[in-house]
């Protein structure tokens, strides 16, 4: 495999990244702007990639969900998982919560998929082992209330 990270939103970069792609995992957040702009992208995988002007079998697309905070789901503040799957009708392939462990690790240099306590680890393991063929669950997509003693003395996310 050959991983190319593209720059988000449509510039060359990313039309260069994707030109040459037999796959192609989308990121996305719940945000309208963002799941906006990776319709666009899958527009263009459709259209703008070799296999396309070749009229091979199209780009294999998987949907990956980052900063998924499934409390401001629930207070309306962000997509659901079935709204952005609805718009953008392909594969889900991961959905990562949003989490400090993310910030902690970038700070620090060292890939989050390291700290597997923290549940951004555990999805990003979790999506690459479906990207490998595993039938793995989804985990982290629905609203857990917090108890009153994990409110009280602060048992927040990882």
């Amino acid at each position: 495999y050959v991983v190319c990270d593209s720059p988000a939103g449509i510039e060359r970069g990313a039309q260069l990244a994707m030109y040459y792609a037999d796959e192609a995992v989308v990121v996305t957040n719940p945000e309208v702007s963002s799941v906006r702009d990776s319709d666009r992208i899958l527009g263009l995988l459709g259209s703008k990639t070799r296999r396309a002007e070749q009229g091979q079998d199209p780009v294999k697309e998987h949907l990956l969900i980052t900063r998924y905070d499934p409390e401001r789901v629930n207070h309306g503040d962000m997509l659901n998982l079935e709204d952005i799957q609805e718009i953008l009708s392909i594969n889900l392939i991961g959905l990562i919560p949003e989490s400090e462990a993310v910030l902690r690790a970038s700070n620090q240099g060292v890939p989050v998929t390291h700290d597997q306590k923290s549940d951004a680890g555990q999805a990003y393991v979790d999506t690459v082992s479906r990207l490998l063929g595993e039938d793995i669950p989804l985990r982290f997509h629905e609203y857990q209330k917090k108890s009153l003693l994990s409110r009280v003395f602060g048992g927040g996310r990882r």
